[in-house]
Order: structure tokens, then sequence, then C-alpha cells
């Protein structure tokens, strides 16, 4: 609890220790013949409801802090990207082996091949291009594809 707290709660000790003497000698006065113990639990739980419903509602001021929302690949921009996004989510969060992404980069492998060398991917030429690693992702079973391995496949794809 800190020092202001403390302070806080002094001092609604001290004023319900006002209160209760006050409302002590009201009722002695006027001769009601009043029970200190259940007075002193009624002023008190008065002041501890009173207290916390304060305390409750004093935090109420501006707060100067602005958090920022990181905007999503998917919320806005290039549509393609946000597919590649999702397609490379989809892999590694899927159950089964999913054969979207190897069937990808074959098909961008296959595209590049065919724009600066003039082979298809079937063509004997294009796996001495492609390497013996790559061409054993692109024609073996579907596996999934580790973060760096996806980038050193999409890396020699793009050397072509």
């Amino acid at each position: 609890m800190s020092a202001l707290a403390g302070n806080r709660w002094l001092r609604r000790l001290a004023g319900g220790t006002a209160v209760f003497v006050v409302l002590e000698l009201a009722l002695v006065l006027a001769k009601t013949d009043p029970d200190p113990l259940r007075l002193a639990l009624l002023v008190a739980t008065c002041v501890g409801v009173l207290g916390l419903i304060l305390d409750a509602l004093a935090d109420g001021g501006a707060a100067w802090e602005v958090t920022v929302e990181q905007p999503s690949a998917r919320a806005g921009g290039d549509p393609r990207l946000a597919r590649y996004v999702g397609l490379l989510e989809a892999h590694r969060t899927a159950r089964s082996q999913d054969t979207a992404l190897r069937d990808r980069l074959a098909a961008l492998a296959d595209q590049v091949l065919r724009q600066r060398h003039g082979v298809r991917r079937d063509d004997p030429r294009a796996a001495e291009l492609l390497g013996p690693e790559l061409v054993a992702v692109l024609d073996g079973a579907p596996r999934r594809l580790a973060p760096a391995e996806i980038d050193r496949y999409l890396t020699r794809i793009e050397e072509l």
C-alpha cells in the first residue's frame, strides 16, 4: 500500500472515530441508551464501504498513453501479399501435410524458368538449374518446411 493510500485510510479512520463520538454523544443526550459496540461496527462498515467506493471512482483521470494497433498484412494493402501470408500461416499451422506451399513454390519456379531460361520444370536442364535439394522438395512428398528452408528455396528461385 502506498503512503498516499495509507494517509487516506488514516484520515478515514479519524473521520470515522469523530462520527462515532458525535453519534454516541447525540444518542446518550437523547437518552436512547445506545450500544457502543454495535454503533462502532455500523460506523466502521459505513466508512469502509464509502472508502472503497471513493477509491473505485477516484481513478477517472485522463490517460495519456495511446496503444497503437499493429496493422495486419491482411487488413489492407497488397492482396497478393495477404494471400501469401495466409498461405505461409496455413502451412505452419496445418495438422496434416499441406501441398499448397509446395505447389506454389513449384509454380513460381516454373514461371521463373520459363521467363529467364525458356525451359519448363520437367526439362532435364531445369533440374540442374534448380539444384537437387529444391527438385527433391518440389517433386517429393509434401512435408512441413521450416521458415529457413522456405527462405532458402525462395532465394534459390530468385537467383535463377
